[in-house]
């Protein structure tokens, strides 16, 4: 039987079980998730993740099982089929390289935009990004992203650095092997397996 994906969302105030309810709806269907993406931001609790169902299984079939838990709002559940084709390749970014990319300093409005503004022009792809602001005189922006073969990387570093420099930031970009070999504890053979 074929299999269908379908993106899931879910957007209600935060509270304790929430992940729990999701997976356990989409396993009493059958169903098997393949991403989950999950944030709390203000007491808003946002989640997205992919799921993949027999065919026989429809929207309003999810849809009414997931309102078991998240019909107090009419907007908490949504729902989008996915052609699973272009999921499955959506994370295989061909000729790319995962890296790591952190800017650390003081906040500045349009900082963000900076950023990615550069990384567009380089066709470099923001695959996660994360803008924490706990502590406004140390703000982070972190993220994954992918850069393409043909990116010059040292010109892309040097351009953060350079648009970044008037506000009194670090930037780095370093490849995946070499962020976890300095920020985890364990062997460096385990994190060169990739």
């Amino acid at each position: 039987m074929d299999k269908k994906v379908y993106i899931i969302s879910i957007l209600i105030p935060d509270r304790i079980g929430i992940i729990r309810d999701v997976t356990g709806c989409v396993t009493e269907l059958g169903g098997n998730l393949t991403d989950l993406h999950q944030i709390v931001m203000g007491g808003v609790f946002s989640l997205n993740c992919l799921a993949e169902f027999e065919d026989d299984v429809s929207v309003d079939a999810i849809k009414e099982k997931l309102n078991q838990f998240f019909g107090e709002s009419p907007d908490a559940v949504r729902i989008t089929t996915a052609n699973a084709k272009n999921v499955s390749s959506a994370h295989k970014i061909d000729n790319s390289k995962y890296y790591v990319a952190a800017v650390s300093g003081p906040d500045q409005p349009g900082r963000i935009h900076l950023i990615t503004k550069l990384f567009a022009s380089h066709g470099v792809n923001v695959e996660d990004w994360r803008h924490d602001l706990t502590d406004k005189n140390n703000a982070l922006t972190i993220g994954l992203i992918t850069i393409p073969e043909d990116c010059n990387l040292a010109k892309l570093q040097a351009e953060l650095r350079e648009i970044m420099s008037p506000y009194g930031v670090c930037c780095s970009i370093r490849h995946e092997n070499i962020f976890k070999a300095t920020n985890e504890v364990g062997p460096i053979s385990a994190l060169l397996t990739r």
